[in-house]
């Protein structure tokens, strides 16, 4: 204050909460001090929380660097240590809040990449049901398809049509034995199978399949094969119930058998409860079309015709027309009671939906294209060609042309089976027969051996069948027996093979010989097939099997275990379309077998006739390695010293001994008159061969004689007078001697006779009593000392023939 010197300072000591004074700007413009006037009303409202003493210091400035010429920049001496020139951000932090998805029992199932290759070489890659695939691999051992199964499933299956276009008829042309069956059978099952998920279906929603075979014996296998494949197990092996969203799938799809043989009230019992899937022969099937009405059939997805070349054979076609018109006229009934509400059916049913048919066949004849032009509609024909194991299925592969499949007549059996053929002399027919089943079975070595020999007709199969189960070789002294020989004990000889399925003979050891021909009661075919085709309980191992049989068994039915065919009469009917039919019951599936024919020496050129039928092979890959097929030829004696056996000359001896006790047992009892009725009915057959064959099979080019030693019998034919109905070239020539004979006694009458011949065949005490009986009944007259007749008769008209008896006697 000395200086007179006012300081005017204010401090603010004042805590957060007192009030600040507001300083405003004094002087300039006004404008100016509103403005901070304002600013300090703004910040007296809003005072800062950090006092200015505690305020963060602003960053440090960064440190300069240094450079020199050519070098890196340098930091200043006594700086600090540099920092990281990036700001790197952590995975985990400042991340936005997901929620996260509630854990489920089991994985969503990946689906199958639509743009792959369709591996053909399985059932999955053909898109089979995974429950179809499965029970073929477990239960049935089948594991990978045959090569018309890996055409015709990827074209027949629902969710599998190549083209995208709606569903087409399908013609089926393949090798017998290919697994043709399998081919039809999985697409129904498969097309079936999903209906079992809805709970309103069981099997009373009527027929939806029906598969038609020309033959009992081949529906019945049909069927036996359907009801295996019927037994799948419906939930996969890894599901164990508990998944809620999988489907449930219920056991309705049951299948029937319509073939005759049981009363038609059953079949009919049947039908009403319903039958999904139906096997059935032509005709029956028509009858219950035509008088069932309780057959529901009007919703009908599938027709199957399996061998058709056997129907058009067996005279079908009309039946298989008049079954296609009743299976239209069940639709359409069906449909128009719908639309008027007058149907119990389900609601819900594809009306819109067509049935589909399949036509098998191993042949394109021209019968078999006019069944398929009446049966079929918009077809496409399916073969089986050859695979390598990368190829992959295409629609140029799968489907030809109709005209390119019809082109191709030739029918080829499978390449693996071995084809030979025997020049036999007639009379050696019958131990050469032995002498190759016998051979045949030695080479078993233990296992199970089943052979099928072909024979003209049903008398001939019977008459073979009795003659191996009954004949023994322990019957020296049965010629001297012979004459004493009663018809009881020939009837003891022949009662124990009937009603019989199966005989042993003692020529084939370990061996059951079966039968099999049309004439067979229904349940005695059935069982003879059964017992051929399984193992035979009555033995520890498995057992040796022969079937003799007809032509029924050549078409159709899958005999397992065949290894030889034997062709002991060559077919009458079909020609090699036939032969090619009968080898195709083995080699079945890929696996070996053997085929033989019996040929006599006039028959020789039908080898090299049946060789330019079947064409060719092909042994690779192409055209130029083709082949023609050829029958390979063993000599008659080779196959009788293989089956004999012996040293040198020594099988002729025993092959002797056989024919010897075959020709004992014919003549014992009623086994001649068995073995005649074969002999006959051989011949009847062996007439029948059509007309562009006759210059190989023709009946005057047999020696009769040596034809009768093939059915043991020891007398020629013309010398058998016991039945000569049998016999057509006996019964003329007797009939002839009947001519001359009447010619000659009415010869005789008209020109008279002479005295002597008169006294020499007539009895003059015969003729004395006859005149004394005459004059006595009164009725002639006296003339000349001759009885004359009076009103134009003759001395002998008397009144009957009994009363002429009596008077000659002396009774009146």
């Amino acid at each position: 204050m000395e200086d007179d010197l006012v300081l005017n300072l204010t401090t603010d000591n004042a805590g957060p909460g007192s009030p600040r004074t507001i300083n405003v700007k004094k002087g300039g413009k006004w404008t100016d001090r509103l403005k901070a006037k304002r600013v300090a009303k703004r910040k007296a409202k809003h005072p800062p929380t950090v006092q200015d003493d505690e305020r963060v210091p602003p960053p440090k400035k960064r440190s300069r660097l240094v450079a020199h010429d050519g070098d890196e920049p340098e930091r200043e001496r006594g700086t600090a240590p540099p920092r990281p020139t990036q700001i790197i951000s952590s995975l985990f932090t400042y991340n936005p809040k997901v929620d996260q998805p509630e854990p489920t029992r089991r994985p969503r199932a990946v689906g199958k990449p639509s743009n792959a290759p369709l591996d053909s070489s399985t059932f999955e890659g053909l898109g089979l049901d995974p429950l179809l695939v499965q029970h073929l691999a477990t239960k049935m051992g089948i594991a990978k398809p045959t090569s018309i199964q890996r055409a015709a499933l990827p074209v027949l299956l629902p969710e599998r049509d190549p083209s995208g276009e709606p569903s087409r008829d399908v013609f089926i042309q393949s090798q017998t034995g290919s697994g043709k069956t399998f081919s039809f059978l999985l697409p129904i099952v498969q097309d079936l199978l999903p209906l079992s998920s809805l709970s309103y279906i069981d099997r009373s929603i009527g027929t939806l399949a029906v598969i038609i075979a020309p033959t009992r014996e081949l529906a019945s296998q049909i069927s036996e094969v359907l009801d295996a494949l019927l037994k799948l197990r419906l939930r996969p092996v890894n599901n164990t119930g508990e998944d809620s969203n999988a489907p449930r799938l219920t056991r309705w799809l049951v299948s029937g058998l319509l073939i005759g043989g049981s009363t038609r009230a059953h079949e009919k019992a049947r039908l009403r409860k319903g039958l999904p899937i139906l096997v059935a022969t032509p005709g029956r099937l028509l009858d219950h079309l035509q008088k069932t009405s309780s057959f529901n059939i009007g919703k009908c997805r599938w027709l199957v015709l399996d061998e058709a070349d056997r129907l058009m054979e067996l005279g079908f076609e009309d039946t298989i027309r008049g079954i296609i018109q009743g299976l239209d006229s069940r639709r359409k009934l069906t449909i128009q009671a719908v639309d008027e509400g007058k149907s119990a059916e389900v609601g819900g049913w594809d009306w819109e939906r067509q049935r589909r048919t399949i036509l098998c066949s191993a042949t394109i004849r021209e019968d078999v294209q006019k069944l398929a032009g009446t049966a079929l509609k918009n077809p496409i024909v399916i073969k089986a060609f050859e695979y390598n194991n990368s190829h992959a299925l295409s629609k140029q592969d799968v489907i030809t042309s109709k005209s390119t499949a019809s082109s191709s007549t030739n029918l080829t059996p499978p390449s693996q089976l071995s084809q030979k053929y025997v020049t036999v002399p007639l009379k050696l027919r019958l131990v050469a027969l032995i002498s190759l089943l016998r051979s045949i079975l030695s080479q078993s070595r233990g296992g199970t051996t089943k052979i099928i020999v072909f024979l003209s007709c049903t008398d001939s199969v019977d008459f073979h069948w009795n003659l191996l189960g009954s004949a023994s070789m322990g019957g020296e002294s049965a010629e001297s027996d012979e004459s004493s020989s009663s018809d009881d004990e020939g009837d003891r000889k022949t009662k124990p093979n009937e009603g019989r399925i199966a005989v042993a003979s003692p020529l084939l050891p370990s061996t059951s010989i079966y039968r099999l021909h049309g004439s067979m009661p229904q349940p005695t075919r059935l069982a003879s097939i059964k017992g051929f085709s399984t193992k035979s309980k009555d033995q520890k191992s498995q057992g040796s099997a022969i079937l003799l049989c007809t032509s029924v068994a050549s078409r159709g039915l899958d005999l397992p275990f065949v290894k030889a065919v034997i062709q002991y009469d060559l077919p009458t009917e079909g020609g090699a379309t036939e032969y090619v039919h009968r080898v195709g019951r083995t080699a079945r599936a890929g696996k070996g077998g053997e085929a033989w024919c019996f040929v006599a020496p006039s028959e020789k050129a039908w080898v090299e006739w049946v060789e330019g039928k079947m064409g060719t092979t092909a042994e690779g890959g192409g055209d130029e390695e083709k082949s023609k097929i050829q029958l390979e030829s063993v000599a008659v004696d080779a196959v009788l010293k293989k089956g004999f056996g012996g040293k040198g000359t020594e099988y002729e001896e025993r092959a002797t001994e056989v024919q010897l006790a075959f020709e004992r047992w014919v003549l014992k009892g009623k086994n001649a008159e068995l073995a005649r009725k074969a002999f006959t009915s051989h011949m009847r057959a062996y007439a029948t061969h059509p007309s562009d064959e006759k210059h190989i099979f023709h009946v005057r080019h047999l020696h009769i004689g040596h034809l009768a030693k093939s059915f043991a019998l020891r007398e020629a034919p013309g010398a058998i007078t016991s039945h000569p109905s049998h016999l057509v070239k006996n019964k003329s020539v007797s009939k002839g001697k009947d001519k001359k004979s009447k010619s000659a006694a009415s010869t005789r009458v008209l020109k008279g006779v002479r005295e002597k011949d008169w006294s020499e065949e007539h009895d003059k005490d015969a003729e004395s009593r006859m005149r004394e009986a005459v004059r006595a009944q009164g009725r002639l007259s006296k003339k000349k000392g001759v009885l004359m007749s009076y009103g134009g008769m003759n001395e002998f008209q008397i009144a009957s023939g009994d009363t002429l008896e009596k008077l000659t006697q002396g009774k009146i």
